[in-house]
């Protein structure tokens, strides 16, 4: 098969054409999407890796419990 695209013009096609047509388009979309979800994900687990392996700092202490308190505390305080 050859490389080409050829234009198509979405006038001129008959219904199952168009169907097939805007069945491409959307997939094509939807696979975009798809893959920019990805990248961003990527992106996400790469930064949150960085700022874990940043925080493993000596001079930053660690969080402490101010204080503890039962479930069933808190929803007979409310």
């Amino acid at each position: 098969m050859s490389d080409e695209r050829r234009e198509v013009e979405f006038e001129k096609l008959n219904f199952l054409g168009k169907t097939i047509y805007l069945t491409g388009a959307a997939s094509r979309m939807a696979a975009g999407a798809l893959d920019a979800a990805l990248h961003r994900a990527a992106d996400l687990a790469v930064d949150t890796e960085r700022a874990f392996r940043q925080g493993l700092d000596d001079s930053v202490e660690d969080a402490k419990i101010i204080a503890e308190r039962r479930r069933d505390e808190e929803e007979t305080d409310q």
